[in-house]
């Protein structure tokens, strides 16, 4: 069946750039400014200019920022019923120039029509509605709770109003104010929202928008009085602003073009599955900022698969993004699909893919489970299956944050629930009170010598800071991923075990604490006794930290599950020397982790009893081989190390601030999730800062998987 072209008209969008054609400045403050350079914004079809964008420096982020800080304290102020009005009047007006919306979106970025009308522009609509109800919501659900201040917000290319709306809306709703820095390739539609802004008398300062290439967002990234950088875009964007946030005390939410996984077996509705695919492969022109796509087929069906496959490819219609009809604008090299739809059954295999799709069979479940966990965290996934068993079972597995069953959803569809995007603008409601660099003095370098070595049960393992044996103890945490019970019940019964081994030796435990480190009797008996009170705290969360049931934004419903991190490499502070390990292992175990602990040199080095300790504690508790490791030697060079580790999926370091700092740029090449304390200590007897949902948040991280249903 051949279609007639079905062209958009762009007759208002070329009045509104016409009306602009002296270019567009910096929205600061409520006002429009110039900047000393500007750039073209240059429609990527045709290669013809669309308009003159501001170029904004140092100075001009500066003029930002600190607009931004003057009007945060009064938005804050208006309360959560204020909020709302103002973001139900940009949703409102969001909706009535919705096609303006979606003609400058394809102009500027060469997206077709239909995916920017049909699929970005209402989501960006729906994720303002939504938290304008969170907005009106807020102080009610998170009371106590402040938002972080100045939000700065990078996006990529990708998805230019989606993404920002997904950004700016809970930031808003949270009482931040915002600097948001668009891509330089499709920054237009970001300045048409900011004149919504000022239809709708938004106070200013609360909104301020500045364009410009890199350069402004490393200005952005580095300026001292932002308190939150949320960043949408590549894994080596990610990677450099890891690097240069690094001890600075700002809030960082990385958002990383990453693989999506799409996984059929031969029971699949294959036509389906395919029209998913091809939507999923060519989503986005396959731009940078789009997920790649790493098709994992049961072998029984891979030659009937990439048959029908070929067929639907040698099908799309490439042409102008403006016709309704057009599924792939003509600016992208039509070659690969030619290729696709001319090739021979039997030479179809992953190199024909390339870039966007690599292809590869697998027999039995457990192969398809093993290959795509076996790189780097997905963002999404997607799994098709007629068993639903099956599917949920495989889904809970996989390393993704999303996962849909039997359909496929991008991560900037609903990858978190709405409260979640909304609670990373609030800072926790309680925060670590001191900052005392006394109880970090370190002991010096030749306190290292003599590090235990003597042989211990085996679920701990104890070595000095030798690259042999921090090895040793990843690979050890690494390999006791299936020996860790998946029951949040189970994983209680350890820590209830734990808790009575430290009970009906307390007495004993309290004299070999006083005489390994030298506190009293009393001091520590009291801390013995907080840390069997911590023991039956997170044995009680461990079975009790529930997900939940979300409605999507599509038909179906989205489960989300608190799932463990994976291998956690934790650096304990001096002070407490049994209640601090004992509040940072047991929440990490509760949620299912393995730890590799590296207690402070002033305990562990200055008093082989001190470790004696731990592993006594720890030995008769059923911990099963290999989830608990203890490497001493000098604390923040073995954290350092495991930072950098492949094998370690978060870092915990409570030390100095310096220490904070090295951390965080240790951890920033392989994206590994930090919680670092910049110095700042809880009180660990305090059950609002020793203990509670913050160290459990720290410890999982939430997957949501998406499974549709009937209208």
């Amino acid at each position: 069946m051949s279609y007639g072209p079905s062209p958009e008209s762009t007759a208002n969008v070329d009045t509104w750039l016409e009306n602009r054609r002296d270019g567009f400045g910096l929205f600061i403050n409520g006002a429009w400014s110039a900047s000393a350079k500007s750039l073209d914004s240059v429609n990527p079809i045709n290669g013809k200019p669309l308009a003159k964008i501001a170029f904004a420096d140092g100075a001009d982020v500066d003029t930002a920022v600190k607009a931004a800080r003057a009007a945060q304290p009064a938005w804050e102020s208006l309360g959560g019923h204020g909020r709302a009005r103002y973001l139900h009047a940009l949703a409102q007006l969001l909706r009535k120039r919705m096609r303006e919306f979606a003609v400058l979106e394809s102009l500027d970025s060469g997206k077709p029509i239909g995916e920017s009308s049909n699929v970005d522009i209402p989501l960006a609509i729906h994720h303002i509605h939504q938290h304008t109800g969170w907005a009106q919501l807020c102080e009610a659900e998170f009371p106590e709770r402040r938002a972080r201040g100045v939000a700065g917000l990078i996006i990529s290319s990708a998805y230019p109003l989606l993404m920002a709306a997904q950004t700016i809306a809970p930031a808003l709703a949270a009482g931040n104010s915002i600097v948001l820095k668009p891509s330089e390739k499709s920054s237009l539609s970001a300045l048409m929202f900011a004149e919504l802004c000022e239809e709708i008398g938004l106070p200013p300062g609360v909104v301020n928008i500045v364009t410009g290439d890199g350069s402004t967002g490393e200005y952005l990234t580095d300026h001292p009085d932002v308190d939150q950088l949320t960043v949408a875009g590549s894994a080596a964007v990610g990677r450099k602003i890891r690097y240069r946030t690094a001890g600075s005390g700002k809030t960082l939410a990385l958002d990383l073009a990453g693989q999506l996984a799409f996984i059929i077996f031969d029971d699949a509705d294959l036509d389906s599955a395919v029209e998913a695919l091809v939507d999923a492969v060519c989503s986005n022109q396959g731009r940078p900022g789009a997920e790649r796509v790493q098709l994992l087929v049961q072998e029984s069906v891979e030659t009937r698969l990439l048959e029908k496959l070929r067929t639907r490819v040698g099908k799309l219609r490439v042409g102008d993004p403006l016709d309704h009809n057009t599924d792939l604008a003509d600016s992208v090299d039509s070659a690969w699909f030619e290729r696709v739809a001319g090739t021979a059954d039997d030479s179809i295999h992953e190199e024909l893919f390339r870039p966007l799709l690599s292809v590869v069979s697998f027999r039995l479940q457990s192969e398809a489970m093993e290959q795509a966990n076996s790189g780097s965290c997905h963002q999404t996934a997607s799994v098709w299956s007629e068993n639903i068993d099956r599917a949920v079972d495989l889904a809970t597995g996989l390393k993704a944050a999303t996962v849909g069953i039997n359909c496929h959803t991008f991560s900037v569809f609903g990858g978190e629930g709405v409260r979640d995007q909304l609670e990373k603008y609030l800072r926790p409601r309680r925060e670590f009170s001191s900052g005392d660099a006394a109880a970090e003095e370190m002991p010096a370098a030749g306190a290292a010598e003599g590090a235990f070595t003597e042989d211990l049960l085996p679920i701990v393992r104890v070595g000095d800071s030798g690259q042999a044996d921090i090895q040793g103890a990843v690979s050890a945490a690494a390999r006791a991923a299936s020996g860790v019970p998946r029951s949040g019940i189970r994983r209680a019964q350890v820590l209830y075990r734990l808790a009575e081994n430290l009970s009906e030796r307390a007495d004993e435990f309290c004299w070999r604490l006083a005489r390994a480190t030298g506190v009293a009797e009393q001091a520590a008996k009291r801390e013995v006794d907080a840390s069997l009170v911590r023991l039956f705290t997170y044995a009680a969360w461990a079975d009790n930290y529930d997900g939940a049931a979300r409605q999507s934004v599509q038909r179906g419903i989205a489960l989300a599950l608190n799932q463990a991190i994976g291998v956690i490499g934790i650096g304990c502070p001096d002070h407490q020397p049994l209640l601090a390990p004992i509040s940072l292992v047991a929440p990490a175990l509760a949620m299912g982790n393995r730890v590799v602990l590296v207690p402070s040199e002033g305990n562990a080095l200055a008093a082989p009893d001190y470790r004696r300790l731990l592993e006594q504690i720890l030995a008769p508790s059923c911990i099963p081989d290999g989830v608990v490791n203890i490497v001493t030697g000098a604390r923040d060079e073995i954290l350092r190390t495991l930072a950098a580790h492949k094998q370690v999926n978060g870092i915990w370091y409570f030390g100095s601030a310096v220490g904070s700092q090295q951390i965080e740029r240790a951890a920033a090449e392989a994206l590994t999730h930090t919680w670092v304390n910049g110095g700042k200590f809880p009180d660990w007897f305090s059950r609002d800062e020793g203990e509670g949902r913050h160290f459990l948040r720290e410890a999982s991280r939430v997957k949501n998987i998406w499974i549709p249903g009937d209208e």
